[in-house]
């Protein structure tokens, strides 16, 4: 293939990149060429909202990754799988719209990040959102791209979960993304008309016939190449053969948290002692490139039941499944527009905290634990999430091959407090789930079961069966101290015409899903890079 010269070369199509490639190529004068790892995204199992549990195992649309095992959960082996399709992993998600505390992004400007705190970013929300439910709120837009919404259909079960929090006297929250966090409610999603409304509907579709942007799946970036610590292009592979691209302007990272570090230390960006045994040319010494990996941490509690009210797979219900079938392809309603994540809330272990530090995800349906999902019967579970983990992990690669998969130690619980706090977590969720409001179901509790009570036990379950919730951030930190690795405006420190743009800048996890606050960090950097475009 004949080397091409673009403005703009965005590696990796997900939620960040796919705003990127929208804003930059607005503008006609500027040439923008989007990579992508993976295939398209036409596949009806990336549209369908039900279909998020088979997405996720898929070998086409995902990088089935694993990490290294984790001393604090037992040596297990932790699924951490990422998207590799055009829309990254918003394409296979479970499409929650959350934001996170507002108090996340103070934070973030607490620690030298000016121009992060909440009063800065809340317009970037607005922008990129179109919100079916709010549309005369503060909080939210009404004219972006991306089509947020709470599902139509509900099942009666999520009642009872409303009534038994609301009975412990937690309030109800009628917008997670307002004023406040906490309390129980609905979840918003990223939906249209009964289907996934991921980034690359949302954002890239719309705009994939523009003269000014090219796109190309299936190519695997080896290298970011540089001259004099200045990124001029780089270097890729697809089925066929290899051949560079090249930058007039900037090359901008957006591979995700375990992608964009490990293709900042293949080209010589990272820590020299890791690339140095792996006889990797050291182009920049960044010693923080694939630290500070931050992850929430989720234990579930799984009930059975004879009734029939949940959702389930159970031959009294095939009439029903048959209508749920016919009835979203008529209306795009019913149980096949729905992610199951219907519900949940967020809550604080401790009173004296400033924000809440747990958050629920109650699913009305039978399900078995990951990466199984499926199981025959019905029933429901409820899911405990730790949100500002204390724990911290790390990425390294193994060699300059990119089909060698990265080193990937979660390090989870690795923190005492963060294992207290999930306990708390976990009695609170029984509490709600062993109250009167749910009897009526008849419920049986299946994991852990009757037999595990006491905190100890409790501890030994979580490390057998503590989850990721998917939400891997931080490995290319946004900061100005020694392990940042790139600085406010997002520019790699040291390097020059070289950015790095999605959940890898957190500097620390915000307490909520990460897909929003991802599309959010894009359309500010979309900002950053215009501006010094007319510099």
């Amino acid at each position: 293939m004949a080397i091409k010269t673009f403005d703009y070369i965005i590696i990796g199509a997900g939620s960040a990149g796919c705003v990127l490639a929208n804003r930059l190529s607005a503008d006609p004068k500027s040439s923008v060429c989007l990579l992508e790892a993976g295939p398209s995204d036409k596949s009806s199992l990336l549209k369908l909202p039900i279909s998020v549990m088979f997405a996720m195992k898929h070998p086409k649309f995902t990088s089935q990754f694993f990490s290294t095992p984790q001393k604090h959960l037992n040596d297990r082996k932790i699924h951490v799988p990422r998207g590799k399709t055009l829309g990254g992993s918003s394409s296979i998600n479970g499409m929650l719209y959350v934001r996170g505390h507002y108090l996340d992004y103070d934070g973030w400007s607490d620690l030298g990040n000016r121009g992060w705190n909440w009063t800065n970013v809340l317009p970037y929300f607005k922008k990129s959102e179109n919100n079916e439910n709010y549309q005369s709120s503060e909080y939210h837009g009404i004219k972006g791209c991306l089509n947020v919404r709470k599902l139509d259909f509900h099942n009666p079960v999520t009642q009872a979960y409303f009534n038994s929090v609301t009975a412990l006297q937690y309030p109800y929250n009628e917008d997670f993304n307002g004023a406040t966090q906490e309390g129980v409610g609905y979840y918003q999603a990223t939906m249209t008309k009964g289907r996934r409304h991921s980034v690359a509907s949302a954002f890239l579709r719309p705009v994939q016939d523009r003269k000014n942007l090219e796109i190309l799946k299936n190519v695997e970036v080896e290298k970011i190449l540089t001259s004099n610590k200045s990124a001029i292009g780089v270097l890729v592979r697809n089925f066929k053969e290899q051949f560079k691209i090249n930058a007039r302007k900037e090359v901008i990272l957006s591979a995700g948290s375990i992608s964009s570090p490990t293709i900042l230390m293949r080209s010589g960006i990272g820590d020299p002692d890791v690339l140095s045994k792996i006889g990797v040319d050291i182009i920049h010494p960044l010693p923080g490139v694939g630290k500070n990996l931050q992850d929430h941490v989720s234990c579930t509690i799984y009930v059975k039941t004879i009734s029939k009210v949940p959702y389930g797979f159970s031959v009294p219900l095939i009439p029903k499944l048959s209508w749920w079938v016919l009835d979203y392809f008529m209306r795009r309603k019913g149980l096949y527009a729905s992610n199951i994540m219907e519900c949940g809330g967020f809550f604080k272990t401790d009173n004296t905290l400033d924000c809440p530090n747990i958050q629920h995800i109650f699913m009305p349906a039978f399900r078995q634990p990951p990466p199984d999902m499926l199981a025959y019967g019905h029933g429901y579970s409820l899911n405990t999430i730790l949100l500002r983990p204390k724990s911290v992990g790390s990425i390294r690669i193994k060699s300059s091959d990119p089909s060698d998969a990265p080193v990937i130690d979660l390090n989870m619980l690795s923190e005492t407090d963060d294992l207290n706090n999930l306990v708390i977590g976990i009695k609170g969720s029984r509490q709600i789930l062993n109250s009167k409001e749910f009897s009526y179901l008849k419920p049986e509790e299946l994991r852990p079961g009757p037999a595990v009570q006491t905190d100890s036990q409790l501890a030994d379950y979580i490390k057998d069966n503590a989850q990721t919730v998917y939400h891997p951030v931080g490995t290319c930190k946004m900061g100005i101290d020694r392990e940042a690795v790139v600085d406010p405006q997002l520019k790699v420190h040291g390097v020059s015409n070289l950015r790095v743009v999605d959940a890898s800048i957190m500097p620390r996890i915000i307490g909520g899903n990460t897909n929003a606050p991802t599309i959010m960090i894009a359309e500010k950097a979309a900002d950053f890079i215009s501006k010094d475009s007319k510099l």
